[in-house]
């Protein structure tokens, strides 16, 4: 007997419907930790074949070797690739509906508002390949804005395909955007902080279980192939004097002002979202070309860029010039619906921008002044976390990207004036926040619709339910006896009724029909998958006024009853 009770017991846990109930209540660590792991592996993988989509032909088509190397292509094909690549972008594109062109973090953040995280495969499809062919193409583009949807995507797919609640998906978006961002780096604390501050916009402790998780496991698989290697090897630089903190904290308002021209540039170009889309990609290849003429450093990803600006290779005038034209070929282009990403160009403008400001101070200050390059690593975090409305996640990734403990006190109080700046002084919110406004979409962290989003409707449904046909008098007497407290009354096999035992008058039960023995009963019920979060559950009851909602399994059945008066005793406890 007592083997029976074990296998009954393992049979129970390691069950799918298990795995699925106890997702359902947000606070099961083991569940979230497996999907946390699974959802690492798979960004890891996705990131690495995104990666040698681009890597691979660059390496071998560019004359310096290497996949950043564009200027070192002949003049002419500094005007021609990306006009050639904004044509080919354009073509690929009209294989596509509107809907299924959009990509990139904002396409993400849209999908958890309003479709519960699912993330259709052809956008997928878009991003994998379209952001490819941006970046070959020479584009001024980044490759993180790609991975978040990739990652994300790929997790949300698994996710779905597995008939997981949705309350879980919300995770595993986090999940893969973490994985994407520190396998795109080799930075898993600035992917598990990207994922809480600027996609999911909430800090809990049973979410960063998972994500640090997936972030942890996303390096190890990626390192595994590509070794541990960083986006750029920043020379060790210290803080030489107090004295400069004023100018710093100018200089803070400055890239600040920089972050909300990119966000401004960005809505402005999405304006004309309307467009032909062959016409839009023509325009951003074709005005990224004629920069590319003059600043040839603003094709391509930029990270050799960056580094260069860190080691001073760069004199003031083109440092900001290719701040500039760096700002003005993203925002355009990403504007226009061009499936890259914003962040690695920001750190280009910042470490630019910073660059140029160090040279300015040594002109301006008498005593000893830190070298250009460390002004060009705190531009890198003041712009990415200005233009992202996250400043731990830009602080967390320019420690990571510098390995340099000496930036942390002045990076702070760069980035915070940068923050305080943009979002302030010039009303502008982080770029995708921006961008989703600009689409009529609402993102924000309300804390009634996280809890409620938070956990699934089995979490609180009442599952000893039982089935009747109307005339099953027998029946209910014996259901009623096993302690069953709801009661479904099908007729030709549709639902028409439930009623609660409470409802129910014993003398009428044996004397009568079970109409009769139900005196309190109603049929102003409705359903729901068993795979929604209490937030569909509530927003169903708002709009339709159901007294119950009959919670149904992948197959259509009715597993369990959920009284809307225990979603309301749910969002305000005693």
């Amino acid at each position: 007997m007592a083997k029976k009770n074990k296998n009954t017991l393992a049979e129970r846990l390691f069950s799918p419907n298990y795995f699925r109930r106890r997702l359902a209540y947000g606070d099961a660590l083991p569940q979230i930790t497996m999907l946390g792991l699974i959802a690492g592996v798979a960004s890891a993988l996705i990131i690495i074949g995104f990666r040698s989509l681009f890597e691979i032909p660059l390496e071998h088509w560019l004359p310096d070797g290497t996949s950043e190397g564009f200027e070192s292509l002949p003049a002419m094909w500094h005007f021609l690739l990306p006009v050639i690549g904004g044509l080919l972008m354009g073509a690929w594109l009209l294989m596509f509906k509107p809907d299924e062109r959009k990509a990139g973090v904002a396409h993400v953040m849209a999908r958890m508002v309003n479709n519960k995280g699912h993330m259709p495969l052809k956008n997928t499809i878009v991003q994998f390949f379209g952001g490819a062919l941006a970046i070959v193409t020479g584009q001024s583009a980044g490759r993180e804005g790609p991975a978040v949807h990739l990652g994300s995507a790929i997790s949300a797919q698994l996710g779905h395909f597995v008939h997981l609640p949705d309350n879980s998906i919300r995770p595993m978006i986090g999940c893969g955007t973490a994985g994407a961002i520190a396998a795109s780096f080799n930075t898993p604390m600035a992917g598990v902080i990207f994922a809480m501050e600027v996609v999911m916009l909430e800090y809990t402790i049973i979410g960063f279980t998972p994500i640090i998780i997936a972030a942890v496991t996303a390096t190890l698989v990626h390192n595994s192939l590509y070794g541990a290697e960083m986006a750029f090897m920043a020379p060790d630089i210290a803080f030489v004097s107090m004295a400069e903190m004023p100018l710093i904290l100018v200089y803070g308002v400055v890239l600040g002002a920089m972050a909300a021209l990119f966000t401004k540039t960005v809505t402005t170009a999405f304006r004309f979202a309307g467009k032909p889309v062959m016409l839009r990609m023509l325009f951003a290849g074709v005005f990224t070309g004629i920069l590319a003429t003059q600043v040839p450093q603003v094709m391509g990803m930029g990270t050799d860029s960056i580094l260069a600006a860190i080691e001073g290779q760069y004199a003031i005038g083109l440092l900001i010039a290719l701040a500039f034209a760096k700002l003005f070929a993203t925002g355009i282009s990403v504007g226009l619906g061009m499936p890259i990403g914003l962040i690695g160009p920001t750190l280009l403008m910042g470490a630019s921008a910073g660059g140029a400001m160090g040279i300015i101070s040594q002109e301006l200050m008498t005593g000893p002044v830190s070298d250009p390059g460390f002004y060009a690593m705190l531009g890198m975090g003041a712009m990415m976390s200005a233009v992202l409305q996250a400043p731990l996640a830009g602080l967390v990734a320019l420690l990571e990207l510098t390995h340099n403990p000496d930036i942390i006190l002045p990076g702070m109080a760069t980035v915070v004036i940068a923050n305080i700046t943009c979002r302030y002084v010039f009303n502008q919110d982080s770029a995708f926040i921006e961008v989703l406004r600009a689409q009529g979409i609402i993102f924000r962290a309300d804390p009634v619709d996280l809890a409620l989003v938070h956990r699934g409707v089995t979490s609180l449904m009442n599952d000893k339910v039982s089935h009747h046909a109307d005339e099953d008098i027998g029946g209910l007497v014996e259901a009623i006896s096993r302690g069953e407290e709801w009661f479904i009354m099908h007729d030709a096999g549709d639902v028409h009724n439930v009623f609660h035992v409470d409802h129910i008058v014993a003398d009428k039960l044996h004397h009568g029909s079970v109409k009769q023995a139900a005196i309190c009963h109603t049929e102003h019920f409705g359903f729901c998958s068993s795979r929604a979060t209490l937030k569909e559950a509530w927003d169903l009851y708002c709009k339709r006024q159901y007294e119950y909602l009959l919670v149904t399994d992948t197959e259509g059945k009715v597993i369990g009853v959920l009284p809307t008066t225990v979603i309301d005793d749910y969002m305000r406890p005693d």
